[in-house]
């Protein structure tokens, strides 16, 4: 065996580290923009589900004799605006699912990160433990990426308990919804430093 073939356990456990490393940084940035694209490209969307929740509750509070359609369009209007907004929350219901799932890989990620820096003997000759210049130390992401991870968890849960609670007839139900649809200041403050220094990993 040559020098060259020997794997020094101390470089290997720095590989496998940063590999989870990684991964996590990768998941969370994913994750962020699926977060982002929830809170303004669908809020667009949700926008137009209010408007119709709003139309067919006007439809279904109005009396025949104050409005100038028949029953039989009155009716089709509503069945139009149920099934539009079923629609416009079926999509969203996609999102909120797809975003669900990318908090769940963010989790299991940073959870194998914290698994493998368990096992990490003492590096602390690394760059990777001990950060550079350009790269923050491991203690720094650990720290920073669980403060994120519990934040993300009660974003998430609250954008899906409060997406699940939607009932197509009821107006104040997606008005909620709407306005939940917004990630807070810390959260995004956190998750853009950590992203920012993920770059030079």
């Amino acid at each position: 065996m040559t020098a060259e073939t020997v794997i020094n356990p101390d470089n290997s456990s720095i590989k496998i580290t940063q590999e989870h490393l990684v991964s996590f940084c990768e998941s969370l940035r994913s994750t962020y923009r699926q977060i982002k694209a929830l809170i303004t490209t669908e809020r667009a969307n949700v926008d137009k589900t209010l408007a119709k929740a709003h139309r067919y509750e006007l439809l279904q509070k109005a009396l025949p004799e104050t409005t100038p359609y028949s029953s039989a369009q009155v009716d089709h209007i509503r069945i139009e605006c149920l099934h539009e907004i079923n629609n416009r929350l079926i999509a969203t219901g996609e999102l909120v699912t797809e975003l669900v799932k990318g908090y769940h890989k963010v989790l299991r990620n940073y959870q194998g990160l914290e698994r493998v820096c368990n096992r990490i003997d003492d590096l602390q000759g690394s760059d990777l433990i001990a950060g550079n210049e350009r790269r923050k130390p491991l203690e720094w992401y650990l720290r920073v990426g669980f403060r994120i991870v519990h934040n993300l968890n009660d974003l998430v849960i609250r954008f899906k308990l409060t997406f699940k609670a939607i009932d197509i007839q009821e107006v104040n139900s997606i008005q909620r919804f709407k306005d939940c649809l917004k990630i807070p200041d810390e959260i995004d403050m956190y998750l853009q430093e950590f992203l920012m220094y993920a770059v030079f990993i």
